[in-house]
């Protein structure tokens, strides 16, 4: 009799060892899935946000010219970058056009405002802004 009942406590103990490393293996395996898929978020906002960086950095364009003829000013941008931009003109209070402008790498592109009236001898000051925050200005006296 006491001989079955060694046995059964042995058992016990091995069964019950058993549940416990089962149960530690499983919310060890749950933990460890669950920081791979955070890490692999992590990992691809890091190179999303790296290669928008990337991009900020290497966009590069210049108001290249100003003219201003029969109440219309002309302004050119090019974009010697080697990103394509989408970009806006700002003249003191006037922004145009509505929607931005894409332009493509090493490309020139006049923008024009017409009815635009300002007094001869008027200083403007021109800013040209990309959708990612970069910008380019130029002064510019009205003939």
């Amino acid at each position: 009799m006491e001989l079955k009942r060694k046995s059964r406590r042995a058992l016990s103990a091995v069964i019950s060892a058993l549940i416990l490393s089962s149960v530690v293996l499983a919310v060890g395996g749950a933990i460890w899935a669950f920081s791979q898929g955070a890490m692999t978020l992590v990992a691809e906002d890091y190179a999303e946000d790296m290669i928008e960086l990337t991009d900020t950095i290497s966009e590069r364009f210049i108001i290249e010219q100003v003219g201003y003829v029969s109440s219309e000013l002309s302004v050119w941008v090019f974009n010697y970058g080697t990103v394509d931009i989408d970009f806006k003109v700002e003249v003191g209070v006037v922004t145009w056009p509505e929607d931005w402008i894409g332009l493509g790498s090493k490309e020139l592109v006049r923008v024009g405002l017409d009815g635009f009236s300002p007094v001869s001898g008027a200083e403007l000051s021109i800013k040209t802004y990309s959708r990612r925050g970069n910008d380019a200005f130029y002064r510019f006296i009205v003939p």
